[in-house]
């Protein structure tokens, strides 16, 4: 149920969104035919890092992450992304936002950064 108990502090934590948290990120991060065994697994998010970093880009890099998790993330639903693009850092910051499946948690979100590497 995605509930571990820590009988160290008596105090219960969810890791379910910390383990969705992971797989959007490996998700986003992963080129298709990357995977061997499931070569439409990823997104062609990493081809567009090297193009120019502004609104542009930032709309298609949206679009890219959000096809990408409705199509291979079925523990979320209602996703959100926002990408925003940081010329002077050559960078771009993603925030997604989620509910996770089933569950009756607020919803969730975390930021991360996008950046071109060769």
């Amino acid at each position: 149920d995605g509930i571990r108990d820590t009988s160290v502090t008596g105090v219960q934590t969810c890791a379910l969104p910390i383990s969705i948290k992971a797989s959007v990120r490996n998700l986003v991060q992963t080129i298709p035919t990357e995977r061997f065994f499931n070569p439409v697994l990823g997104s062609e998010v990493r081809e567009s890092l090297f193009d120019f970093v502004d609104y542009g880009t930032a709309s298609v890099i949206q679009q890219q992450i959000e096809i990408t998790l409705e199509n291979f993330e079925p523990r979320i639903d209602n996703v959100s992304v926002e990408v925003f693009p940081r010329p002077d850092l050559n960078e771009f910051e993603v925030t997604v936002f989620f509910d996770i499946v089933g569950q009756e948690i607020p919803t969730q979100d975390f930021t991360f950064i996008l950046e071109a590497t060769r």
